[in-house]
């Protein structure tokens, strides 16, 4: 929502409290009433309303990261040419697991 907007709807709300306290003693009460009511429905769609904005907001970035990471190239790291340790090393580790058991059998 505008804030221009949002300004012009806490200025109608502010007119109706100045109405509604005009109004003669025995629909006073109610036309209060009813005022709050409308506050409370503008409050409540002023939230709905950034909550939805905030949704798109996270949904069209998560569109936006995964669109660059389909769009990204990726190639092998190329360092000193060496296997990368990650996947050497548990083969490494079960080989000398075998070379201790047959020693020690």
């Amino acid at each position: 929502m505008k804030s221009k907007q949002a300004y012009q709807i806490f200025s109608q709300e502010e007119r109706l409290e100045i109405f509604s306290s005009k109004e003669p003693p025995n629909k006073r009460q109610s036309a209060k009433l009813h005022v709050v009511q409308l506050k409370y429905d503008v409050q409540h769609l002023q939230t709905a309303l950034r909550n939805f904005q905030h949704q798109r907001y996270v949904r069209e970035q998560q569109e936006r990261q995964q669109e660059e990471l389909l769009s990204r190239t990726f190639t092998p790291n190329t360092g000193c040419g060496a296997p990368c340790e990650a996947a050497t090393g548990p083969a490494r580790l079960r080989q000398s697991l075998c070379g201790w058991l047959r020693q020690t059998l």
